[in-house]
């Protein structure tokens, strides 16, 4: 089926009961016993609507479509998504595979390019009017993704969604605009109710798969063997210690070389819940603060009074595209030179919004990507 209106009236919850769209009806739902708003809790989660619905799409016809959409070249972005492995911070579990793979990526593999790789990779390797129409679904979901411009942009967001919507068909034909596309128009609108994606998404149920599937070895009583080891395992973490996030690591002593204080103590890497920085790894020592902007970590250290801050050098940045909108927002930059001659300068720990990576596309401009969904 085809989802070719975008005008349709919206169902509420009253209208739901009453099963007033009768064609949309097969039974009754067990959900209706629940004393919920059903249309607006029962969501449109972005694991499997975008990410292995949109995304996912939209490689096929690039990679296996027919001639007029398909990709020129698609060896050299394999051969790019290879590159960038190198340069992706720890917090990627899953490292991009070539594009021919593709029916087989993860939905993390799918978040990652649409959101970090694809638009790298796909820069000047896709035909124009193809690039813009996908940046502007990368763009309204690194808003949508963003705790803090979830709400400060989720107009522009919807707006963009529609957009993407309504060129949809101009751009793979009118057939393929199924469930999953024609759900982008609504997902703001959740977004708005339950806060950014990755609060009502389904990634971190499909992850505790994991554990639920190493955890049934009676195959006699299944049921009552993953019960048992899943209650065991919440006892054992209300019992144990609780962490106390950030965490330092990896002491290192003194050294006047570097213009150090004896009141200071430095460590290579700290730990906070999400994500983790380490200033002598190139992967890890890139973040974006307030005031300051993109910055390198050069030094972590201790005061002896408790108190952490970092020594950071400045980039010189730019945003990497105006259209769809400035790439700033979304915090998307071409990173230049550090800042010639620039001083090392302090900043607390609190200061951080953003771990970002960065991917050099020359010897003297690289690509800087703030991770919307791990700080």
């Amino acid at each position: 089926m085809a989802y070719l209106n975008m005008d349709a009236p919206l169902r509420n919850n009253q209208s739901f009961r009453k099963k007033k769209d009768e064609f949309y009806h097969k039974d009754i739902s067990p959900l209706e016993d629940l004393l919920i708003d059903i249309p607006s809790v029962v969501v449109l989660e972005y694991m499997h609507n975008v990410c292995l619905g949109v995304m996912k799409k939209l490689l096929s016809f690039w990679v296996k479509g027919k001639k007029p959409v398909r990709l020129v070249n698609s060896e050299s972005i394999s051969e790019e998504l290879c590159n960038i492995k190198s340069f992706l911070p720890v917090e990627f579990n899953r490292l991009p595979r070539p594009l021919d793979e593709f029916e087989y990526w993860k939905a993390s593999k799918f978040r990652t390019f649409l959101i970090y790789t694809g638009p790298i990779v796909l820069r000047g390797r896709l035909k124009t009017t193809f690039y813009n129409h996908f940046m502007i679904l990368c763009c309204a979901i690194r808003i949508l993704i963003c705790p803090i411009t979830c709400y400060t942009y989720n107009s522009v967001a919807k707006m963009l969604l529609k957009q993407f919507v309504s060129d949809y068909p101009s751009h793979y034909g009118p057939e393929y605009v199924g469930y999953n596309v024609h759900g982008l128009i609504h997902i703001a609108d959740f977004v708005l109710t339950h806060g950014c994606l990755d609060r009502f998404s389904a990634f971190k149920y499909e992850n505790y798969l994991q554990f639920v599937k190493k955890s049934c070895k009676n195959a006699r009583y299944p049921l009552e063997d993953t019960y048992n080891r899943v209650i065991e395992k919440i006892n054992n973490e209300s019992t144990s210690v609780k962490l106390s996030y950030p965490i330092l690591k990896n002491e290192f002593n003194y050294n006047p070389s570097i213009n150090s204080s004896v009141y200071e103590t430095y460590f290579k890497e700290i730990i906070f819940e999400n994500f983790l920085i380490n200033n002598s790894n190139l992967k890890d020592n890139c973040i974006y603060v307030k005031d300051h902007g993109l910055v390198k970590v050069v030094h972590i250290l201790k005061c002896i009074n408790g108190t952490i801050k970092f020594k950071v050098l400045k980039y010189n940045i730019s945003p990497m595209f105006h259209n769809p909108m400035s790439s700033d927002i979304i915090k998307i930059f071409y990173a230049h030179d550090i800042i010639p001659k620039s001083p090392l300068i302090s900043i607390d720990v609190d200061s951080i919004l953003y771990k970002c990576f960065s991917f050099p596309i020359d010897v003297y401009k690289s690509v800087a990507i703030a991770l919307l969904h791990t700080v």
